[in-house]
């Protein structure tokens, strides 16, 4: 084995790169051999800070350093280090006092060698090595200190590909585990919206049994009730799944519902005062859903950490409307304001006022480009008890507006009982509760409910009888709504039409592949019953006339 000098400090270096050390300690190690090799009287470490344009002295060896001497900061391309951090090419000063491009840190340095670490086709830093009489060092010093420079340069890199390899590798585990509580989630959403589903309807046909005053408040209460707890499943839902880049025309008001809904307890709980007023119209806006709602609890979050600090009650305010071809949507709070000097940096990335370990900065840098890239614009103004960000999308060609008229018509008053009843009706449901309330729904609207509990005995009630719609849950043990679907299709190509599909569980991926290739209508559950009476609705009209 070879037994040099320069020998030895390459298999030290390369022990050190091997097993892994701080690429700190690496430098230190290349330092201390490659002054001990040239015989210098100073050596140092400079890193460059391309930011400011400065070169910082961070490792040193020798006698003779001062806290001013290693203080020292050079420009980039200031003095020989600073010539060789610009040009990124070894230089060999043979004698300082001839050469004019000469930083005198040390008075008693009489040559002086620069040789660049690069990494990546960037300079990364230097190794500098001052000796005191001229010709201290040759090119054979030179030769040797390069390549203990490229062995720091590979220490480097093999740090920073880690670096980024462990970040990945973050990355992915904190992608699967996001992953995996969507799943988790979505299967709870579905156990938990099946019974409200029974719960709901249960309440609705007491409803249309017309029970007393007393009766009908317990009842409003248990529907109203009902719909809030769908309503923060739905949102929990949306807010988990996977982030879809799929852009979708949505309304205004159905984008704020959701965001003010998953902040509304968390405010209450702080003695937060939340007012969120929709619009008359629900403007429709083309978006992500969740990059906007991302954005909206950003803007939540902030109003709400603002009015922590102050000892007065705080109040939240949503608003929307329409301002010709943009819709817009404010959030204000009324706390004490953003100060003028910052006004102009809080969309700058990383940019933060709260305290270390309390925000990265992104928020509201993220909130701009979302915003940005859906073609709209994100501002703010503030003065001390006011402080509002206003947010501007450009409505959506669309030529319907979107509306949530369906849920707000009143439940269909039961036809008086006539010997020919409208129509025919199977009901497919794993949920007991679920089939026996929609089928007395059914009955009560004069129409002929059958039911099944599964894919495969729907499909001899089938054989059996003809009916004008099917309604069918999606997610089944045995045969599912999907393959009954085409079996039914196969059966009667009209079936392909008349079925109306309802799921507790609409966010999964080959749910909505399946849903979206559908040329009829799928309901969330649970869903009001006027809503699965207007969808019923055109295929029992021509039995009007029979």
């Amino acid at each position: 084995m070879d037994s040099t000098p320069v020998a030895i400090a390459i298999r030290e270096v390369l022990t050190a790169i091997r097993q892994r050390k701080q690429v700190e300690e690496i430098l230190e190690m290349v330092l201390s051999h490659a002054s001990g090799l040239g015989a210098a009287a100073h050596g140092s470490i400079v890193t460059i800070d391309y930011n400011s344009q400065k070169l910082l002295i961070t490792s040193i060896r020798g006698e003779g350093w001062t806290l001013e001497t290693q203080m020292c900061q050079l420009s980039l391309g200031e003095g020989l280090t600073g010539h060789v951090a610009l040009t990124g090419r070894p230089y060999l000063c043979a004698d300082t006092r001839f050469d004019p491009n000469y930083y005198p840190l040390f008075d008693n340095v009489r040559c002086e060698l620069i040789v660049p670490i690069i990494v990546e086709d960037k300079v990364w830093g230097l190794i500098n090595l001052d000796g005191l009489e001229p010709d201290a060092f040759d090119e054979s010093t030179l030769s040797t200190v390069a390549l203990l420079a490229e062995l720091a340069a590979f220490a480097i890199k093999l740090r920073i590909d880690l670096t980024e390899q462990e970040r990945l590798q973050r990355h992915l585990i904190q992608s699967e585990k996001l992953a995996s509580l969507g799943e988790t989630i979505a299967g709870i959403a579905h156990e938990i919206n099946n019974p409200l589903t029974s719960i709901l309807t249960n309440a609705q046909l007491l409803a249309l049994r017309r029970g007393g005053p007393s009766d009908e408040a317990s009842i409003n209460a248990i529907v109203l009730e009902s719909k809030r707890t769908a309503d923060l499943v739905k949102n929990l839902l949306a807010f988990s799944r996977k982030e879809s880049k799929r852009r979708e025309v949505i309304g205004v008001n159905e984008l704020i519902k959701q965001a003010v809904n998953l902040k509304r307890y968390q405010l209450r709980v702080n003695n937060i005062q939340l007012i969120s007023e929709p619009c008359e119209i629900s403007h429709p806006v083309l978006v992500t859903a969740q990059q906007m709602q991302q954005v909206l609890l950003n803007l939540l979050n902030n109003a709400e950490q603002a009015l922590s600090k102050i000892d007065r009650q705080g109040v939240i305010r949503v608003d929307a409307g329409r301002r010709g071809d943009r819709v817009y949507i404010t959030v204000s709070d009324n706390g004490d304001g953003i100060p003028a000097h910052v006004m102009p940096f809080i969309f700058d990335p990383f940019f933060t006022t709260k305290n270390l370990g309390e925000g990265t900065g992104l928020g509201l840098s993220i909130a701009h480009t979302l915003i940005e890239n859906h073609g709209g614009t994100i501002s703010a103004r503030s003065e001390p008890g006011k402080t509002v960000f206003n947010i501007e999308l450009p409505v959506a060609r669309s030529p319907q507006m979107v509306s949530d008229s369906r849920e707000t018509q009143p439940l269909p008053t039961p036809p008086a009982r006539r010997s020919k009843r409208l129509g025919r009706v199977l009901v497919v449901d794993d949920e007991v509760a679920i089939c026996d309330a929609l089928c007395e729904f059914l009955d009560l609207q004069n129409i002929t409910a059958d039911k099944a509990n599964d894919g495969h005995d729907a499909l001899k009630l089938l054989a059996q009888n003809r009916y004008d719609a099917i309604i069918s849950d999606i997610r089944m043990p045995g045969l599912d709504g999907p393959q009954l679907y085409e079996r039914a299709s196969a059966m009667q190509p009209a079936y392909r039409t008349r079925f109306l599909f309802m799921s507790g569980d609409l966010v999964r991926e080959n749910t909505q592949s399946f849903v979206s290739s559908l040329p009829c209508a799928c309901l969330s559950k649970p869903f009001p019953l006027q809503v699965l009476f207007q969808h019923l609705k055109p295929h029992l009209d021509h039995f009007s006339s029979r």
